[in-house]
C-alpha cells in the first residue's frame, strides 16, 4: 500500500505538469541575461527533489540568447519550490 506522502507527491507531480503544459514558456533572467524557455520534461534530481527541465528556444525578442546558450547551455532547471515561486510572481504581475 502506499504511503500518504507518496500520493500526495504523485498527485503534486501531475497538478505541476498539467500547469507546465498549459503554460510551457517561461521568461528566465539567467546570470548571462534574460531567455525564453519552453517547458520540456520532469525529472528527479540526486537527491531525488522533483525538477522541471526547460529548453532555451530561438526567440528574437530576446537579445541574450546566443550567449546564454553558448555560456550556460539549452537548458534550465528548476525545482518545484522555484517553478512555483516563478508561476506566483507572474501571477501577481
Amino acid at each position: 500500500m502506499k504511503s500518504l506522502d507518496s500520493i500526495n507527491e504523485v498527485s503534486s507531480k501531475k497538478s505541476l505538469k498539467s500547469i507546465c503544459k498549459e503554460k510551457p514558456f517561461i521568461v528566465i533572467n539567467t546570470s548571462c541575461g534574460i531567455g525564453k524557455y519552453r517547458f520540456n520534461k520532469i525529472g528527479y534530481d540526486s537527491k531525488q527533489r522533483l525538477i522541471f527541465e526547460y529548453s532555451l528556444i530561438n526567440d528574437n525578442n530576446y537579445k541574450d540568447t546566443s550567449s546564454i546558450l553558448f555560456k550556460l547551455g539549452k537548458y534550465y532547471y528548476l525545482t518545484a519550490e522555484q517553478l512555483l515561486y516563478a508561476f506566483k510572481f507572474l501571477a501577481n504581475l
